[in-house]
């Protein structure tokens, strides 16, 4: 014998749905507040690992759950900007960093920076004579990191006296997803 359905079965069903549903969203909503935030891509300092205009998840969970690498690709808040800034980490807490010649030093010894697109950078040290302007030998603190753009002649950093290095506690996320335009999607990071 067959149950017959009554109103009230309808109503508990439709109950159940909105509150799946309900469930869905607060996971949707924790996981892009806590876990994932979009941004736009503005300017060129990252040109051309990211180009103005991209749109990109950044995942803000990576910072804290992982630690900082040279190399990363991280999302900085400055003391005196409410943008947020996207840069390569080149320089670890505790390291004397130097620029010289377009080559990079981290504690007296050359490091190279494979991420960097070779096409780009001859061409621009064509044009101007360098890609990568001399930055004197920096000592960083315990706490700070030196954060560059891949752009090196198009980007305000960590080499400008008015920004300076950035603290731990500046990083708000590390690593990212393009996914518009959607032919060029990617993750985007490069840590190691």
């Amino acid at each position: 014998m067959q149950k017959k359905k009554t109103k009230w079965d309808r109503f508990y069903q439709v109950i159940d749905t909105m509150r799946m549903f309900a469930v869905c969203m607060l996971i949707v909503l924790l996981m892009f507040t806590f876990v994932l935030r979009g941004k736009t891509i503005v300017g060129e300092s990252m040109y051309p690992t990211l180009k103005d205009g991209e749109q990109v998840f950044i995942n803000v969970a990576a910072s804290y759950l992982s630690d900082i690498k040279r190399f990363d690709i991280v999302v900085v808040k400055h003391a005196s900007d409410d943008d947020l800034w996207v840069k390569r980490v080149i320089g670890l807490p505790n390291e004397t960093v130097e620029y010289k010649d377009n080559k990079l030093f981290i504690n007296d010894l050359e490091v190279k920076e494979p991420f960097l697109d070779n096409t780009y950078r001859k061409r621009i040290e064509k044009e101007k004579g360098m890609f990568t302007a001399d930055y004197p030998k920096h000592t960083l603190k315990a706490d700070e990191y030196l954060l560059v753009g891949d752009n090196r002649v198009n980007s305000l950093d960590s080499r400008s006296e008015s920004v300076g290095p950035f603290k731990r506690s500046q990083i708000l996320a590390k690593g990212m997803f393009v996914y518009y335009p959607f032919e060029q999607a990617r993750y985007v990071n490069y840590g190691k």
